[in-house]
């Protein structure tokens, strides 16, 4: 599909999709995320690194992990919840 029919497309859908006022907000939404302004991420650089080595480690199998079972049932115990 060209870029024209592409346009041509999602303007009839548009079209379909405001006259519905209860999607305008989800549809508001989603164009103030696509247009928002990037901006520097609140995680610093040193901690994506550390992430990313112990996310290597697991995959190497140098660490080893619990199942999200083995996790509830410990949550369960504890807590009783």
């Amino acid at each position: 599909m060209g870029a024209l029919e592409l346009r041509e497309k999602l303007i009839e859908q548009f079209n379909l999709f405001i006259q519905d006022d209860s999607k305008l907000l989800a549809l508001d939404g989603i164009f103030d995320s696509i247009t928002t302004i990037e901006s520097d991420s609140v995680v610093s650089e040193d901690h994506y690194k550390i992430v990313e080595s112990r996310r290597e480690k697991r995959l190497s199998g140098q660490t080893k992990g619990k199942s999200w079972e083995e996790v509830k049932g410990r949550l369960k115990a504890k807590y009783g919840f």
